[in-house]
């Protein structure tokens, strides 16, 4: 079992990245995937410490061990919008590491965090070795286009209320967990990280949450949300209220 190595955590102390449990490597070689375990380190983040910005030169890939990332990007009004909220075993920053291009987003810390990052020579050694890597990281290029095209459709074609619909389902279906109540989004964000995923104003997220709370479609819990009515939560998405 390859398991990424940790270059500045005590032994023990945490546990590794199991790296052919995740999509980019399954089938792969075990020997290749040895390798890539080997040379890997570990990179620990506090709450908000910035991974790296947009325009910086891009020469790892990432994996979350343990934490929360918060992809984001600089709007023309000088804004930082919120791209994607990324948890244990999320990929990322695959496309930079590849071309070798600068970093087009940003990730930062949303809590205390602990990444593996595998260099780009090491990656592209093990894309040498084994043909079934490269098919595993087409298929993760091709549902990183579907995602973007899919974000671009939210931001352009979409109104509020479809968004967080949309990203509530998303949540409820990834983080849910089935309770007596509803189905309770484990992962907890605040208004302002909400809102910033959304494109909506603090206030407007607020507004809508406290109506679709009243009308029992979900419930505002502690800082989380529970949800109540997943298929009129798909509605809006889809529809629209």
């Amino acid at each position: 079992m390859a398991e990424a190595q940790s270059s500045n955590a005590a032994p023990g102390a945490d546990k590794p990245v199991k790296l052919e449990s995740l999509d980019i490597f399954k089938a792969i070689d075990p020997t290749t995937v040895e390798q890539i375990a080997r040379k890997a380190q570990t990179r620990n983040l506090d709450k908000g410490e910035l991974l790296f910005n947009v325009g910086d030169v891009s020469d790892a890939l990432y994996v979350i061990a343990d934490g929360r990332v918060r992809i984001w990007a600089v709007s023309a009004a000088g804004a930082e919008v919120t791209l994607n909220v990324l948890t244990n075993g999320a990929v990322f920053g695959e496309i930079g590491m590849l071309d070798g291009d600068v970093r087009t987003a940003g990730a930062s810390a949303m809590l205390r965090t602990r990444l593996t990052s595998i260099a780009r020579r090491t990656f592209y050694e093990a894309l040498d070795r084994d043909p079934q890597l490269v098919r595993n990281v087409i298929d993760l290029l091709c549902r990183r286009l579907r995602w973007t095209s899919a974000r671009m459709e939210d931001a352009t074609l979409r109104q509020a209320p479809q968004r967080l619909a949309r990203i509530i389902g998303h949540l409820a279906r990834d983080h849910g967990k089935a309770t007596p109540k509803g189905i309770e989004i484990a992962l907890k964000l605040t208004q302002s990280e909400m809102a910033q995923w959304t494109a909506m104003s603090r206030e407007g997220l607020n507004k809508l949450l406290n109506r679709w709370a009243e009308e029992r479609i979900l419930t505002q819990d502690r800082g989380g949300l529970i949800v109540h009515d997943l298929e009129r939560i798909d509605d809006i998405a889809e529809f629209g209220e």
